[in-house]
């Protein structure tokens, strides 16, 4: 350290004198630049933080650079699940700022992805530089993965002691060979018999594999480094990290191993730690303390013996086993964490965790936040498109998650807070999902043990019983394709002709979700409907390229109606883009025919132009990820147009199962289109009035531009919520009751960067009404309240009538995908949130709300 510090002195000497010798007083740049990397997600900083993209789409981050003279370079140098650079980007005029989207895409079958290291330099044109890594996990079930667990970096060995050696391997197709290497062979020895340094598998292959063995160490100073290789099931080879590992003695040791730990700045009650010790005389005993702040005692002591092993370098993976000792009611709470461990001389040497793993170092001991949760991890390569929860499945309730690039339904039983086998037949790319309704009753609705999910890579739903021991397809549901017309009459030289323009559109669905007509009682069997959003396709025709539609399909077994047309119905919701018989420059005349491919085989005029009905067709095609839920009760839906949008703003429908439906023969019309009956039209023209048309989100948002992000509906469909800039409140009639923001640390602005959000289970409460509809106006307010997750990991709770915040829940994730809330069979309340790790599993306790149950009764 003294050497370094004086290399210091002497270049600051060296400096002094150019500076003396500079007669011009032209003083030199040596202001560094300014980096930043960020993948547009919440992480990125650390490895444990790390914001995860499929390989599909490629590795995509943002570079944000800046210099006060200017840029010269940008070097990026990609380690890890993908090696690459460094790949500069050289600048030859004057930059002083820029911002780089970068994008790395990747053929089919590639082995990158793991977790990748980005390193990103600014370099200005005097040399000076600054740098900063990010961190994103490329998910790829195809990439082989080598991790050396044993022994770690900085592991230390002495004569005639044991090292550990643990390699993992992972590849989806198979991983054949495992092993390491030890380079120089001759440091060591392995006493296995028979000595192995490697073992290779028989078919079938196991998609991940865990290789350990022991070496003796022969090596009396001096290094040797190893490193662990595997092949896959076609040969392709790949390897670890190299770990270097010194020998030292260990005669007359008297100073303790080096110890250090690893655990998040938030931990659940029965996360992981990881300590790691390291001593030439052995590891004895090896362990983690807990403490609370000001505690006299520890509130966990945890050590275990390691002796017979002699093993120089130890790892040891513990929970932190905090559940029967820090209450629920007490979370959350901070903790003070560290590392222990004793090696093996006769001194017996002992230490708590040191900064940087050097002995005699001073202490390290980390204060943590222990949180409420449970979250358990998803399939490598999952991406969680919508949930839904039912009470009845399982021994408690059971919540059922589309992993749409698996195509599958993910089970998670809440009782054992595990995951079971998934549903392999849920169909094509699944994404919404949905409860098969029973019952529509207002105070009591209930469901069936069928759910309903939107196929977005094909043109059908599943639906699928869920029952344990069945968990199987029943049937898919064929979805008709729509034609969207225009129709005018042209005439020509005396001659009248039909001018019908057909636009091609997306017939796939994306979201999804299920009412019951007539609402308010037991649901027949041939009554019940599906409500769902379209999956746009960027062939279709302008002006509905990468736009989707809205659609009413009526779920009927065909096996029971022997594919019989008349059975079935369909219906566009045309009735968004409203419903003027006045003509004006610029709308036209619209015309819809559905057409049934075999066994079907029909084409039906669905709205002929005899209804007059005029849209601007530019706003009829919504965003490319149009939200749909439906009410508890299964009598309202709620529609959200978010993704990327073409207008200015975004829109929001909702749909009521009490409207009047009109379709069928009593609609039929035939009509001339031109003087003298030239030209006619006829065909059938429903229309559902439960439609409410779109209402522009500007009717609400003061901001343009402004995505939706999510949406949520309550149990009656009297509370609809909208997440944009904020969570807008909205009536059964879109008319916007208010707003709730989820503030940033200053205060000084709503938080951006999250979208999960869900009322209370119970919530029956109509917006801009204080008392619930069921209760005579005289609820219980602690129903009352909406969850709303935060990018900081955080859950805000807020009353939906009076907006403020009531409390916030702390857990150790941010949550990234579906928040949703819901009872299970024995009347607990769980909120449950896809994560950047998993799914997150909070039981609620009850939340106090301070403010009233309802508005006062005194008149002014």
């Amino acid at each position: 350290m003294q050497v370094v510090w004086a290399i210091g002195a002497v270049a600051t000497a060296v400096w002094a004198c150019e500076t003396a010798r500079n007669p011009g007083g032209v003083q030199r740049d040596i202001t560094p630049p300014n980096i930043t990397l960020s993948s547009g997600g919440p992480g990125g900083a650390t490895p444990a933080t790390a914001d995860t993209q499929p390989i599909a789409g490629g590795l995509h981050f943002n570079v944000n650079a800046s210099d006060n003279l200017g840029l010269k370079t940008i070097r990026l140098t990609f380690s890890g699940g993908y090696i690459a650079g460094p790949l500069d980007s050289t600048f030859i005029t004057e930059v002083k700022t820029i911002t780089l989207a970068k994008s790395v895409t990747f053929p089919v079958g590639s082995g990158a992805g793991g977790l990748v290291q980005i390193v990103g330099r600014a370099i200005d044109g005097n040399g000076n530089f600054a740098e900063d890594t990010l961190w994103i996990v490329l998910s790829n079930v195809s990439a082989l993965r080598v991790m050396l667990l044993a022994p770690s970096p900085g592991a230390v060995a002495s004569t005639g002691r044991n090292l550990p050696v643990q390699v993992q391997a992972i590849q989806n197709e198979g991983i054949r060979k495992v092993g390491f290497i030890v380079s120089p062979a001759g440091a060591v020895t392995n006493p296995t018999t028979p000595p192995n340094d490697s073992i290779t598998y028989s078919i079938p292959y196991a998609d991940s594999v865990l290789y350990t063995d022991t070496l003796t160490v022969l090596a009396a100073s001096g290094t040797f480094n190893i490193v662990g290789f595997a092949e896959d099931s076609s040969g392709r080879r790949a390897t670890s990290g190299v770990v270097t590992v010194s020998v030292l003695s260990a005669a007359n040791d008297t100073a303790p191993p080096s110890v250090t730990h690893t655990i998040g700045t938030r931990v659940e009650l029965n996360d992981a730690i990881t300590v790691h010790a390291t001593d030439p005389s052995a590891i004895s005993w090896i362990g983690f303390r807990i403490d609370t702040i000001g505690g006299p005692l520890a509130v966990r002591f945890d050590t275990l013996d390691v002796r017979a092993g002699n093993l120089t370098d130890v790892t040891r993976i513990d929970t932190l086993g905090l559940t029967a000792i820090i209450p629920q009611n007490q979370l959350p709470k901070n903790i003070i964490v560290r590392g222990y461990a004793c090696d093996n001389a006769a001194a017996r040497n002992c230490a708590y965790s040191q900064v940087g793993g050097v002995p005699r170092a001073a202490a390290k001991a980390d204060t943590v936040l222990a949180v409420a949760g449970i979250t358990r991890p998803l399939p490598g390569g999952s991406h969680i498109g919508d949930a839904i929860f039912n009470k009845n499945g399982g021994t408690a309730g059971e919540l059922y998650l589309t992993n749409t690039p698996l195509s599958r339904v993910e089970i998670f039983d809440v009782a054992s807070k595990t995951f079971g086998p998934g549903i392999s037949t849920a169909g094509p790319f699944p994404v919404g999902i949905a409860l098969w309704p029973r019952s529509s009753d207002p105070v009591n609705p209930d469901y069936g043990d069928t759910i309903v999910v939107a196929n977005s890579g094909g043109t059908e739903l599943s639906v699928i019983d869920v029952r344990a021991g069945v968990r199987r397809l029943v049937w898919r549901q064929d979805l008709p394709d729509f034609l969207i017309e225009t129709y005018k009459v042209i005439q020509t030289g005396g001659i009248f002709l039909e001018d019908i323009e057909v636009f091609d559109v997306s017939d796939r669905p994306q979201y999804v979700a299920t009412v019951c007509r007539p609402a308010g009682g037991p649901c027949a069997k041939d009554s019940i409907f599906a409500l769902y959003s379209t999956t746009p396709t960027a062939s279709s025709t302008s002006p509905f390229s990468g736009r989707a539609t809205i659609r009413m399909e009526k779920l009927r077994n065909p096996a029971e109606f022997a594919y019989n047309p008349d059975s079935l119905f369909a219906h566009l919701f045309w009735e968004i883009a409203g419903d003027s018989t006045l003509t004006s420059r610029g709308n036209d005349t619209l015309r819809i025919e559905v057409r049934r491919g075999r066994p079907y085989n029909s084409t039906q005029v669905v709205l002929s132009a005899c209804r007059g009905v005029m849209i601007n067709m530019s706003r009829f095609g919504l965003g490319d990820s149009t939200f749909v839920r439906n009410s508890g009760d299964f009598t309202h839906a709620f529609f959200g147009e978010g993704g990327n949008v073409s207008t200015q703003f975004a829109r929001v429908m909702s749909y009521s199962a009490r409207g009047s439906l009109r379709h069928g023969a009593p609609t039929f019309l035939t009509c001339p289109t031109s003087s003298a009956g030239a030209t006619t039209d006829a065909g059938f023209n429903d229309e559902d009035n439960g439609m409410t048309p779109a209402i522009d989100v500007s009717d609400f948002i003061s901001n343009t531009g402004i995505r939706i992000l999510s949406i949520a509906t309550n149990k009656n469909g009297q509370t609809n919520l909208v997440r944009a800039d904020s969570v807008y409140i909205l009536d059964e009639g879109l008319r916007l009751k208010g707003t709730s923001c989820p503030l940033n640390p200053s205060g000084s602005a709503c938080v951006q960067g999250a979208a999960g959000m869900d009322m209370n289970s119970n919530h029956d409460f109509a917006a801009g009404n204080p008392g619930t509809t069921a209760f005579g106006f005289a609820g219980d307010s602690t129903n009352r309240v909406m969850f709303v997750a935060r990018p900081d990991g955080n859950i805000d709770v807020f009353d939906t009538f009076f907006y403020g915040k009531i409390a916030s829940i702390p857990i150790r994730d941010p949550i990234v995908g579906p928040l949703r809330v819901a009872k299970d069979a024995l009347g607990n309340q769980f909120l449950f949130g896809v994560t950047t790790t998993g799914l997150v599993t909070v039981q609620l306790p009850a939340i106090p709300n301070p403010f009233p149950i309802r508005a006062s009764t005194r008149g002014p």
